[in-house]
């Protein structure tokens, strides 16, 4: 098995692939605070995205470009082909998505302490 890895000059914030009519784009997104997520859309050429996927939080913009270079390195081996110089036209979707991740990080945030004396002992 041969492992590929994108090698494109950086910062990369955001990559289209394609095969045959099949489009897939790749966006890291800032979710607030130094939190940074992967967002990756595919579908058809012509239409909005029909899957999705998010990865993160990431702790910072350099993480996310890993992981975004590693997933478009899997879909070179998969025959897509990257195209550095096409815009991205599900940008807004993306930054839709990203938001799903900074929510469920608000909603874990919390002190979480625990205090023997509130709880009793189990036996």
């Amino acid at each position: 098995m041969k492992l590929h890895y994108f090698h494109g000059r950086g910062p990369l914030r955001e990559l289209v692939l394609t095969r045959r009519d099949r489009r897939v784009e790749l966006h890291i997104k800032n979710v607030g605070d130094e939190i940074w997520a992967l967002v990756a859309m595919s579908g058809s050429d012509e239409h909005q995205p029909e899957h999705h996927r998010c990865q993160g939080p990431y702790h910072s913009a350099g993480q996310a470009e890993a992981a975004l270079r590693g997933v478009a390195g899997a879909l070179l081996g998969q025959s897509y082909e990257a195209q550095p110089g096409e815009h991205a036209v599900w940008s807004v979707a993306a930054q839709r998505l990203a938001r799903t991740i900074r929510k469920d990080r608000d909603a874990n945030a919390g002190d979480y302490e625990f205090d023997p004396d509130q709880h009793e002992p189990i036996g």
